[in-house]
């Protein structure tokens, strides 16, 4: 008796190993040539097509060969510059924070993105820097800040003046 109940075909289960280019981002599909259903009357096989799913990244964002991402710094490590480590796809390097640096300040680290799924480069990966004010401070902190405020006049410094303050100063004579 034929198992096949006269299609000419069984189903069966089969495992089989696919290379997944890096780079490779969601919907994205890989064909595996000769792996599909089988083929009508004893013809070839059919491919069978793989559609990817990326599992998104606790740390990093992606748009497409891009990465992006945030880091929490200090008031201090702001104010007076600092250099941090910073994780990328392959591993830590370091970033020299300029003394100034504000909250939402973007820095480009070429060549540190993902990879081009046709291996025609990299993307690069984009560091956002976050300015965290800490929640509870001791007397001594206090004080110090304080101090500070007291020297600085308490006020934040005045930001850049942007192009229509420029224009009105202009035509004032100022």
């Amino acid at each position: 008796m034929c198992t096949c109940h006269g299609k000419g075909k069984i189903k069966k289960r089969k495992k089989i190993s696919v290379k997944v280019p890096a780079g490779i981002d969601n919907g994205q599909q890989l064909r595996v040539t000769g792996q599909g259903e089988a083929g009508v009357n004893g013809g070839p096989a059919g491919d069978l097509y793989v559609v990817f799913q990326v599992k998104p990244h606790e740390f990093f964002d992606r748009e497409g060969e891009d990465i992006y991402c945030e880091v929490p710094l200090t008031f201090p490590q702001v104010a007076l510059g600092d250099e941090i480590e910073v994780p990328t796809l392959t591993g830590k390097v370091k970033l020299k924070i300029p003394a100034g640096t504000q909250t939402g300040t973007n820095f480009r680290l070429r060549g540190k993105g993902v990879p081009n799924v046709h291996g025609r480069g990299q993307g690069d990966q984009h560091v956002q820097i976050r300015v965290v004010t800490p929640k509870t401070l001791n007397e001594n902190e206090k004080e110090l800040m304080r101090e500070f405020a007291g020297m600085s006049g308490g006020k934040p410094e005045e930001q850049n003046d942007g192009f229509f303050d420029k224009l009105r100063r202009a035509f004032k004579g100022d």
